[in-house]
């Protein structure tokens, strides 16, 4: 099953369609009512970043999948640019935003850099998301971050202050408990979030 697509942006048209999409997916699905809520956490984060990205901002929603499978996605166009990203770096003194600290936080950073023209990605989210950020081949993607990897990468990294940091950054998410996979990826100048979860 695939649900409707629906149009959201970041002032919060669409949002509450979306979350009625998602229940609506959850009932379909026969999912009881801890796998329903489950399911409504993770759109629920999703519409949460949306709301955090810089600038204009429209994309879209769906969910789709079978036997318990769900697959969230929600998808831009590629389209911010040098001054929006200088916008997005002016938030904190520090040149980096502070809200990428959260985890959440840190994913809308990652989807807001593959909005920006190749070159410029490239460069930004190589020092935005060094860790989970992978070239892709057999994915579909160009370009491709992913919680996997991330996972995969603190964990074989020695213990340092600042791993330890992301580590418990990642341990307090939702969204990183409760998925079983996080991409965001770029193909085609659209970008994707996509948020999978085996119930």
């Amino acid at each position: 099953m695939k649900t409707n697509v629906i149009d959201v942006k970041n002032d919060g048209t669409g949002i509450d369609a979306a979350l009625r999409e998602t229940e609506r997916f959850a009932d379909y699905q026969h999912l009881d009512r801890k796998e329903t809520l489950r399911l409504r956490l993770l759109a629920e984060e999703m519409m949460g970043m949306v709301k955090g990205i810089v600038g204009k901002f429209d994309a879209r929603f769906w969910i789709e999948g079978e036997d318990k499978e769900a697959q969230l996605t929600l998808e831009a166009e590629a389209s911010v640019d040098i001054e929006q990203r200088d916008q997005l770096l002016a938030l904190s003194s520090s040149g980096k935003n502070y809200a990428h600290r959260t985890f959440m936080g840190r994913l809308a950073g990652i989807f807001e850099s593959f909005m920006m023209s190749y070159d410029e990605t490239t460069a930004y989210a190589l020092q935005s998301a060094d860790l989970g950020y992978e070239m892709m081949p057999g994915t579909g993607f160009e370009r491709m971050w992913s919680l996997g990897a991330l996972r995969d990468e603190l964990a074989g990294i020695p213990a340092d202050v600042e791993k330890k940091e992301e580590w418990d950054e990642l341990e307090k998410s939702i969204v990183a408990k409760l998925a079983d996979e996080v991409l965001v990826g770029v193909k085609s100048r659209r970008v994707q979030l996509i948020i999978r979860k085996r119930f």
